[in-house]
């Protein structure tokens, strides 16, 4: 995925020469541009709830298959996707068994990567002139904008897009 430039530039997590620290950069130099020009700045981050719990595996596969992936790779994701059980422990006692019906497995390598995959779209839907940052499940959208009104209605719009 990286070689071929499949995931969102925006992504730096769980990614070679990436981290927070691009994303702060690029915020600082962001309000910096903006401060320099007498405009507003706001910004929006999200975190996901339990994103690694509520992925959608049909998502992940559909995904797969848009980015031209087929034969034994998909198969084998459904398969991997498909059917887990899971056991609580706490102390000595176990649990029921329960089938993960939604998500990625946590704790496996490759569920970072599906997740990636998976989220890579939400920046898509970021409107022209707003910035993105994505870190695994963080999510922050910036506007600026001459005028804090206008600001306003384009970050509702974005936020509305997204």
């Amino acid at each position: 995925m990286e070689s071929k430039g499949l995931l969102a530039s925006e992504q730096c997590g769980f990614r070679k020469n990436r981290s927070t620290a691009d994303h702060l950069v690029r915020f600082d130099s962001y309000i910096r541009n903006a401060f320099a020009k007498k405009e507003h700045v706001l910004a929006i981050f999200f975190d996901l709830e339990k994103a690694y719990d509520t992925t959608w595996k049909h998502g992940i596969l559909s995904d797969l298959y848009d980015l031209d992936f087929r034969g034994h790779l998909p198969t084998f994701i459904d398969g991997f996707l498909s059917h887990r059980l899971f056991q609580v422990r706490a102390g000595s006692t176990l649990s029921d068994t329960y089938e993960q019906e939604m998500g990625v497995p946590q704790g496996s390598i490759l569920s970072p990567v599906l997740f990636s995959l998976k989220i890579n779209n939400i920046v898509k839907s970021v409107l022209k002139g707003s910035e993105a940052s994505l870190f695994v499940d963080d999510f922050a959208l910036c506007i600026r904008a001459k005028f804090l009104p206008h600001a306003q209605r384009l970050m509702q719009l974005c936020v509305n897009s997204v």
